[in-house]
């Protein structure tokens, strides 16, 4: 319903850890549903995971915290608790809209940031390995038919991987084999794959780059290219340079478009250079097309 970080973890590396968090929240999700009541204390390498039930509100209240700060915590969490039953009535008639729990942003980290020896610079991403490697030692054995069925599978993704061009799709299959590994508490699979993903994100943030740069060149070309046109025809332009820059900007585009929109600049770049004398007014409506295309927000194309 509701979760909240007091650690500094910037938003790339929060998605870049994205199947270590699933991860974690997993397990938890696990151990909340073999079910008791009281509170429970989950060791997870230098961190103590604590849970408390709170049955007026049929919710359960989860800090992952540094095992030095256990007494600390426990002083905590019936404020926490008493925050929560201040607002029960969201508890009680939610339905489904997380939004509504924003209330409690304000409250939750008040309190907690009035502890500030519970809050420093260290992350749980910096001893990954050691926190996974104890959830993998707390669950049980999987069985030899799952470890086959999921060893078929992380083939299966392997294989797609290998034949996969564009950056999001190959994030997105990395992601799954990095659950898969998780699965099948393989260390050394987990540790290639994280690295890979690491390689994938930094060629996405360079082809975004990239994608700028195009457009901003392509612009830029073809308002050249209309000064020196005069009183000429449209047909008679030279944008040869348009047309190098607009079809690597195409290009850079599909590398990690989620759609097939890359295509039309192709197109585009493709009449500006074979361009046909019966078809000036479809040219000019090209041109005024790559003049109002936006630099601000990438995102846009992708």
């Amino acid at each position: 319903m509701f979760d909240k970080s007091f650690q500094r973890i910037s938003h790339g590396k929060m998605e870049l850890f994205s199947s270590f968090f699933s991860a974690i929240k997993s397990f938890i999700q696990e151990m909340l549903l073999e079910g008791s009541k009281d509170l429970k204390n989950i060791e997870l390498g230098n961190y103590v995971v604590k849970i408390t039930t709170i049955p007026g509100l049929n919710v359960d209240l989860v800090l992952i915290i540094d095992q030095e700060d256990n007494k600390k915590a426990n002083k905590l969490i019936p404020k926490i608790i008493k925050v929560l039953l201040n607002h029960q009535e969201i508890f009680m008639e939610w339905n489904g809209n997380i939004n509504l729990f924003d209330i409690l942003d304000y409250p939750v980290t008040q309190l907690i940031g009035s502890e500030k020896s519970l809050i420093d610079e260290k992350t749980l991403t910096d001893n990954q390995m050691e926190v996974l490697k104890s959830i993998w030692e707390q669950k049980g054995a999987l069985s030899p038919q799952k470890v086959e069925n999921l060893l078929k599978e992380k083939q299966f993704l392997e294989d797609r991987l290998n034949q996969t061009e564009n950056l999001l799709r190959k994030q997105e299959i990395i992601d799954n084999i990095l659950e898969i590994s998780n699965q099948l508490k393989d260390d050394d699979g987990y540790r290639q794959y994280q690295k890979m993903l690491q390689q994938v994100k930094r060629e996405i943030d360079d082809t975004k780059f990239k994608i700028k740069y195009y457009l901003q060149k392509t612009k830029e070309s073809l308002s050249d290219s209309l000064k020196t046109i005069g009183q000429k025809s449209l047909i008679e332009g030279n944008y040869k340079d348009t047309y190098l820059n607009l079809y690597s900007f195409g290009s850079k585009v599909q590398k990690i478009s989620s759609g097939n929109d890359y295509q039309k600049f192709k197109e585009m770049a493709k009449m500006l250079l074979e361009k046909d004398a019966n078809r000036e007014s479809e040219l000019s409506q090209i041109i005024k097309d790559i003049l109002n295309l936006k630099e601000e927000d990438i995102e846009d194309y992708l």
